[in-house]
């Protein structure tokens, strides 16, 4: 187990129970095994053996850590500081982008998502300080799958919530859950807390916590991120599945290949062996006995009649080709079952892996696959960013005024799109006259279709490399 790993505690369930609300997790079992592969703690890691003194052994195997490698750079190609959110509003707009800047927002997000793809489910949720009865900060908390109850929920998504965490108060350490909920009388979320420590309940406001805390608006205060695949592990299940899920053997393949590469360098060093009278040597028992080097390379001689055979080197060929090959073979499948494509992780000549923008002229299948991550991300930011907007205006926690509007995401496509290429390739389109000059500006320089054409009618000449 990961050290001081996270569980719902007992009393948290009995209280839920206690309030009206169903606790079983069907998906408990399948996300413990996929943090245990994330966390590079599973039993596959454990090599168990008996050694030559028929003692019982265990070591652990070499690692690529594939698992997390997988949910690092899907967190990566989905989310950056490059992204953009923003809202029609102007003033709202310009107090969203600050916001984000400065509570490190996109820091938050991406090992949010890299936590939620390697479980299957995570969170992005508001986080209200208050003083004497006004907001005096709002923040954006991320929980990954073990910390997360669902409430309310139907194909449209969650609706309403528990987070369970830990926090420490003057010193102690307390088990906190968090439910938003709509309330039925002001009809607005609520974020209801209750503390407990050694599975007893502690009251939340003698703490320092608002028993009862109403938002005053209507919009989720939180957001469910998932990654876009099909749950086929439970039906009607509210949580999703692990990016990694369809991957664990060639995760095993792997780290099996990677292994395989450490003990053939381990088993195929030199040895040098040396006849008795090169070694010295040491008492044992009032014996004077010939000891060969510690660390595993100098060997005693075996007596084998010549005498004046003194020194002896085992030099084996090593297999680093097949090995690598079979490595190469470990992480096509890898790139593949994980949605990459099968060129993403392959080892190049200079021995390490290729870039997206190496291979993603011959690889649709990681274009189509962010497309959809992208999908089902945005719609957890865009559920907490409106809940912010919304809460922060209606707290006055906010210096905009009037309505933010929706909430716009765009993605930062350009490590996988090949931005470049895409250039040169409309500028040849252009000279050779199939697309209008002015689509050059508004492709990739953001103007308007008006501002563009009277770019290009005013003389602004785009090179088109002729």
């Amino acid at each position: 187990m990961a050290l001081d790993e996270f569980s719902i505690p007992s009393a948290v369930c009995e209280k839920l129970k206690e309030l009206g609300y169903e606790t079983a997790n069907p998906m408990a079992p399948h996300i413990a095994q996929w943090y245990s592969w994330y966390t590079n703690d599973n039993d596959f890691y454990k090599v168990k053996y008996i050694s030559t003194a028929r003692k019982r052994k265990e070591r652990r195997r070499y690692s690529l850590r594939p698992a997390r490698k997988v949910c690092r750079e899907w967190a990566s190609l989905v989310l950056n500081e490059e992204t953009k959110v923003s809202v029609g509003n102007a003033s709202a707009n310009a107090w969203l982008a600050d916001y984000l800047d400065k509570t490190g927002f996109w820091l938050t997000g991406q090992m949010g998502i890299e936590r939620s793809f390697a479980l299957g489910t995570g969170a992005l949720v508001l986080w209200y300080d208050v003083e004497e009865d006004v907001v005096t900060d709002i923040k954006i908390r991320r929980y990954d799958a073990r910390m997360i109850v669902p409430l309310t929920w139907d194909d449209d998504g969650v609706t309403e919530c528990a987070f369970v965490t830990r926090v420490t108060v003057r010193g102690k350490r307390y088990d906190q859950v968090q439910l938003h909920v709509l309330d039925a009388g002001t009809d607005t979320y609520h974020i209801r807390t209750f503390v407990f420590r050694d599975d007893k309940e502690v009251d939340a406001e003698v703490l320092g916590f608002i028993a009862d805390f109403d938002t005053e608006q209507k919009h989720k205060t939180f957001g469910i991120v998932k990654p876009g695949l099909d749950n086929v592990v439970a039906d009607n299940s509210p949580f999703g599945i692990s990016v990694f899920h369809d991957a664990i053997d060639s995760i095993k393949a792997t780290d099996l290949a990677w292994d395989s590469i450490f003990q053939e360098v381990d088993l195929t060093r030199v040895r040098v062996f040396l006849a008795d009278s090169m070694l010295d040597l040491e008492d044992q028992d009032g014996k004077k006995v010939p000891i060969a080097d510690l660390e595993d390379q100098v060997y005693r001689m075996i007596y084998s009649g010549n005498d004046d055979k003194l020194i002896e080197v085992f030099s084996p060929d090593i297999r680093i080709g097949p090995l690598k090959e079979s490595l190469n073979i470990a992480l096509a499948e890898l790139g593949d079952n994980a949605g990459f494509g099968e060129q993403y992780f392959q080892i190049g000549k200079t021995g390490g892996l290729k870039t997206a923008t190496e291979v993603v002229s011959d690889n649709s299948a990681l274009m189509r696959n962010v497309r959809k991550h992208e999908n089902s991300v945005g719609n957890a930011i865009r559920d907490v960013i409106t809940g912010l907007l919304s809460s922060a205006s209606s707290l006055d926690y906010a210096s905009f005024e009037g309505d933010a509007g929706p909430v716009a995401i765009e993605f930062d496509d350009s490590i996988i799109t090949d931005t470049q290429t895409e250039k040169q390739l409309m500028l040849n389109e252009i000279s050779a006259g199939v697309v209008p000059a002015w689509k050059y500006l508004t492709t990739f320089y953001g103007m308007s279709k008006e501002e563009a054409m009277e770019a290009v009618s005013e003389g602004e000449v785009i090179d088109t490399g002729f």
